[in-house]
């Protein structure tokens, strides 16, 4: 069960993300690769006129492992253009550093190479987020806010549940309010991902078991509240988002 706990460390702090195409209809993307693929949450990268995506992220981990404590924690990621430093970027007066790899800067917080680094005053009650961008190069300087969703529970399936493939997964949640939901299954061992995305925030969603077929072992199931604002800058739209991801570990046989 420990090997959970060190899977929640590279979600926490990825670089990449399973994204979702912004429909009125859930859809199921191709396989990624994962959870080393990071926080699931939605992509408007094929939209017209894309500028870049900031979000707030709060991850919490609803079944705890043996002998360690529950997991939440607040994130904050960034990309504008396709990896372009657009200068500073502040988020309710929080400073967010910035990350190059493979030739693209990111904005993250916190820095892998501090993850003990926090944020403040980003709270997921149904609050503002307020993104600022100074701007640089390409990129324009640019302001917008987001409500974040207000807390919720996975209520089914239960943590560590044992599922069988033959019947639908059964996904529910109380309490909170977003404007979507995302509803994502990864098998652990091959990190084979079934998503289901931009779902109405009705309370429940029906896994079919047919997706489920190739699925066996140890699963994760995340449940994703979110909303978002879009802001125009320089003939660009950039998405900002603010999210809860929940997590449940079952077996699947």
């Amino acid at each position: 069960m420990k090997k959970y706990f060190l899977l929640v460390l590279p979600l926490v702090i990825a670089l990449s993300i399973v994204g979702c195409n912004k429909s009125d209809n859930p859809t199921e993307p191709e396989n990624s690769s994962g959870p080393s693929a990071g926080q699931p949450m939605p992509t408007f990268e094929n939209s017209a006129d894309y500028g870049g995506t900031l979000a707030t992220i709060q991850y919490s981990m609803n079944s705890p492992v043996a002998g360690f404590p529950a997991i939440q924690t607040t994130l904050v990621f960034g990309i504008l253009g396709k990896g372009i430093d657009g200068g500073a970027l502040t988020v309710n007066n929080n400073a967010i550093g910035k990350l190059t790899q493979g030739g693209s800067t990111f904005y993250i917080a916190p820095n892998p190479s501090n993850p003990t680094q926090t944020v403040s005053g980003i709270n997921f009650n149904g609050s503002s987020h307020n993104f600022a961008v100074s701007g640089a190069g390409a990129i324009p300087s640019f302001s917008g806010t987001v409500n974040s969703p207000a807390s919720f529970n996975v209520t089914a399936p239960v943590s560590n549940a044992t599922v069988n493939k033959s019947s639908n997964l059964q996904v529910t949640w109380g309490g909170g309010s977003s404007s979507k939901v995302l509803v994502q299954v990864i098998n652990t061992s091959d990190s084979k991902v079934k998503s289901y995305q931009e779902l109405n925030d009705s309370g429940s969603y029906s896994v079919p078991a047919a997706d489920l077929a190739s699925f066996s072992g140890d699963c994760m199931v995340y449940v994703v509240k979110y909303n978002y604002n879009v802001v125009t800058g320089g003939g660009k739209k950039y998405y900002l988002i603010s999210e809860i991801v929940k997590n449940v570990v079952i077996k699947i046989n």
